[in-house]
């Protein structure tokens, strides 16, 4: 094993009684010559999860298990990153699973572009009750994306399970956004894409499961207003950034505003929502004010 290669999957844990195991199961059939360990951050479950990471863990000395009060998944990532002891952070939903080949193939993508700060794969979806189909991924050669800030801001890239970032830097960047307790890794992306350029590998390499009742992802609502609070935030954080970002940021955040006011309270097209696209041409004053403003559209109407 090579330690200057070593990797840390990171696994915020919650309610994910029915999947965890699965999950570390599809950790520990990971492949590759590289150092490794698992690192689980129990945030406050309520069931029986924490014992069955216990339980899974006994006789393995590559396994830690961390508890803390519930502070969201953006606490615990941040938890996991910093008991992370390796130079490379994979992190994985603890209801989702990887491709035996996810770990070697990301991080022999960051090991050939040394200027890359995050390296991403595909995903796909399965029912719950189902498994998923890991076909032969085919050409999965990388490819630098060095607009990284551009297209995240744009949209969310990738989830969790999809990245692999280096240490450091995640750690340079302040890791994820606290302040937006869930959608944890649309903060930490903007804060790296700002930092460095990323690397996609063109292959479906995690594997998502869908169907969960009361899964946090599933509500398109709430998801809309976390990141786009999550890019407020970030725009609000960084004042110098250039002008052609800070309107693009405006533009993707009221439109998408716009649109979902359309769509679910039916707005009419002279609405101040409407109005409110169309001054996002120019870009803002205060580019961070205007975009979490634009948060109020999910707001389910009283």
């Amino acid at each position: 094993m090579q330690p200057e290669r070593g990797v840390t999957f990171a696994v915020p844990l919650f309610n994910k009684e029915r999947w965890v195991s699965a999950t570390l199961d599809s950790i520990a059939a990971q492949r590759g010559d590289f150092a490794r360990e698992i690192v689980v951050v129990d945030d406050g479950s309520t069931d029986e999860s924490a014992a069955i990471v216990a339980e899974w863990a006994k006789g393995r000395k590559d396994v830690r298990l961390i508890r803390q009060r519930n502070r969201g998944s953006a606490a615990a990532s941040n938890a996991c990153l910093a008991a992370a002891r390796m130079p490379f952070v994979k992190f994985v939903d603890a209801d989702d699973l990887l491709h035996p080949d996810a770990t070697a193939l990301l991080l022999a993508a960051l090991l050939r572009e040394p200027r890359a700060v995050l390296a991403y794969a595909d995903r796909a979806t399965f029912a719950d009750g189902a498994a998923p189909m890991m076909q032969p991924y085919g050409d999965s050669t990388p490819r630098l994306i060095d607009d990284a800030l551009a297209r995240t801001i744009r949209n969310s890239l990738f989830n969790p399970t999809q990245i692999l970032v280096r240490t450091d830097f995640a750690r340079a960047v302040g890791g994820c956004d606290e302040r937006i307790r869930y959608s944890q890794e649309y903060g930490l992306a903007l804060r790296l894409a700002a930092a460095g350029p990323f690397v996609h590998v063109p292959a479906i390499l995690a594997f998502q499961r869908i169907g969960i009742t009361g899964n946090l992802s599933a509500d398109q609502r709430q998801q809309l207003a976390r990141i786009t609070l999550a890019l407020g935030h970030f725009l609000a954080d960084r004042p110098d950034l250039p002008v052609g970002l800070k309107r693009l940021a405006a533009r993707r955040a009221a439109g998408r505003a716009w649109l979902w006011r359309r769509r679910h309270v039916r707005e009419s097209l002279l609405s101040s929502w409407s109005l409110r696209r169309l001054t996002a041409w120019l870009p803002p004053r205060d580019a961070g004010r205007f975009v979490l403003a634009c948060a109020e559209a999910f707001t389910p109407p009283q």
